[in-house]
């Protein structure tokens, strides 16, 4: 086989890496849910879903929900998000994860 071809198959089948990822999730501001996610968007995201979920583990544990209830600055529905805004699975588990899953 040639080398020329040998590339192509990897090109064709090779398993890439996601560019980068953002912790994404709702914020209470008043009585209204925001969008949010961290880096923002006009910012670098993060290389790392490592890096990426331990930083949604830290804002859930930042967030302790009372009695199922948000109050104002409040962070639920916390997972990580891929450069196309896909649901990235938690490495830790191997499912897709939400921190302070809350119906909105």
């Amino acid at each position: 086989m040639k080398i020329s071809d040998a590339m192509k198959k990897i090109d064709e089948s090779w398993v890439t890496k996601k560019k980068g990822f953002r912790v994404r999730m709702h914020r209470r501001e008043g009585n209204d849910w925001v969008l949010d996610c961290s880096p923002g968007e006009k910012s670098s995201p993060l290389d790392s879903d490592v890096t990426s979920w331990r930083l949604a583990w830290k804002l859930a544990q930042s967030t302790p929900l009372r009695k199922g209830e948000a109050q104002e600055g409040d962070m639920v529905n916390i997972h990580v998000v891929d450069q196309d805004d896909v649901a990235v699975i938690y490495y830790a588990t191997g499912e897709n994860e939400v921190f302070n899953s809350l119906s909105i």
